[in-house]
């Protein structure tokens, strides 16, 4: 989180770090239905939050998950769209032992003005997907990714590639040295990456926190 304040600040920009206050943001009865699912309700409290701040403030607003390193203080946020999101190149092995990349939207990145026609209708539609859902059947970025990768096949949103992701397979290659996944990514001709999501969430084994660190040391300045 740091290192996203340091580069907001050096760009100018306003910086809110929010704490679990954050879950107030979703209706009680859909807190109770996912009581236990922080990710979810997060995807759906995240985009009432920022309908609350473009109802008092200019705009755009950007949200930016904690688990995000800052790579590019000289970076800038994109300033000509109403909507737009993070685009991760999502590496992961096929089951021939190769390798493939996924291009997709994220939500660890986003932003929007008053005059997007997307955001109220996401946050809608994530409501009630979750109102309407099996609670014991929820599946992990239900309403987050997945959603977006689906919508995104229809809307072709503004995708942002200097906020991306990394795959735990790709954050080992870039500790431990450079193999398949590593390759694979290359061939993507992706830009530099300004804004890097870690995927805490799919990082919580103590052998893939110790990678995190190792690569936060790393990109330390």
């Amino acid at each position: 989180m740091a290192s996203v304040e340091d580069w907001a600040e050096s760009q100018g920009y306003a910086y809110q770090c929010i704490g679990d206050e954050l879950f107030d943001w979703v209706p009680r009865e859909l807190r109770n239905k996912l009581r236990d699912r922080k990710p979810i309700l997060a995807d759906i409290a995240r985009l009432r939050w920022m309908e609350s701040e473009l109802a008092t403030r200019a705009g755009p607003v950007v949200w930016v998950d904690a688990d995000t390193l800052a790579m590019d203080a000289t970076w800038r946020v994109p300033d000509s769209q109403h909507t737009f999101f993070g685009e991760e190149c999502w590496v992961q092995q096929t089951s021939d032992g190769g390798w493939r990349a996924f291009l997709s939207p994220h939500n660890a990145f986003m932003g929007f003005t008053a005059a997007s026609p997307v955001l109220g209708f996401l946050a809608y539609l994530s409501e009630s997907i979750i109102e309407r859902a099996d609670a014991g059947h929820i599946a992990p970025q239900m309403i987050g990714p997945k959603l977006l990768k689906a919508l995104n096949n229809f809307a072709q949103f503004p995708l942002v590639p200097e906020a991306g992701a990394l795959s735990p397979p790709l954050l080992a290659e870039w500790v431990r040295g450079h193999g398949g996944a590593h390759a694979c990514y290359v061939q993507q001709n992706r830009p530099e990456l300004a804004l890097i999501n870690l995927c805490s969430s799919l990082n919580r084994e103590a052998g893939q926190i110790s990678l995190i660190n190792t690569f936060l040391d790393r990109s330390a300045p």
